[in-house]
């Protein structure tokens, strides 16, 4: 949440969509129904006027490519400008992804350094911005690296906390924390 909120702000995003996955590709299946998912992040977002919970990628089901995604939001939203933001980690993964290529044909990338996670800088090098006025006055196929405020409540570390007796209240907003310890999610089956 702490990454969304400062991205909407210093790129003055009219809105953000938080996307659930529904089988993702680089990481385990979700523990949880798609219905929890979706309360947890209905919950998360809620104080934000500005963020949007977006189905898309569970009512299509399957394996949830960011290309397809982008494909489909690019029909509906032929007006917007597509901005991915993803995490340091997950950029530098970013060439072995489905399509990168076309990705960035759709979609600017914003890139959130994460604490301890050094950016690859020669993964698409000649895509590169330095400012945020940059990649605001184009519509797509920049890459802008975006120093934001640390945080080290990466969503890798708050599910290996949920694994840990619901340790992880101190990475979430206080009502999903509420919702996942009264619907037992996340508990160890013995």
């Amino acid at each position: 949440m702490q990454v969304a909120e400062q991205v909407q702000l210093r790129l003055a995003l009219d809105e953000v969509h938080f996307l659930p996955c529904a089988i993702p590709v680089h990481r385990d299946i979700p523990r949880t129904s798609d219905a929890n998912r979706i309360c947890m992040i209905e919950l998360a977002i809620a104080c934000n006027s500005r963020f949007r919970l977006n189905t898309l990628e569970l009512d299509r089901g399957g394996k949830s490519y960011t290309i397809d995604t982008l494909r489909a939001l690019s029909l509906a939203n032929q007006s917007d400008k597509l901005n991915l933001i993803l995490g340091t980690d997950a950029f530098n993964q970013f060439p072995g992804w489905r399509s990168p290529d076309e990705i960035l044909q759709l979609a600017n990338l914003v890139v959130c350094q994460r604490p301890g996670v050094e950016l690859n800088e020669s993964i698409y090098a000649s895509h590169w911005v330095d400012s945020t006025q940059l990649l605001k006055d184009r519509a797509r196929d920049c890459i802008l690296p975006l120093e934001i405020d640390e945080s080290h409540c990466s969503s890798t570390l708050v599910r290996q906390l949920l694994l840990e007796q619901n340790r992880a209240a101190r990475c979430l907003p206080a009502a999903v924390s509420q919702y996942i310890a009264s619907n037992h999610l996340y508990e160890q089956v013995p």
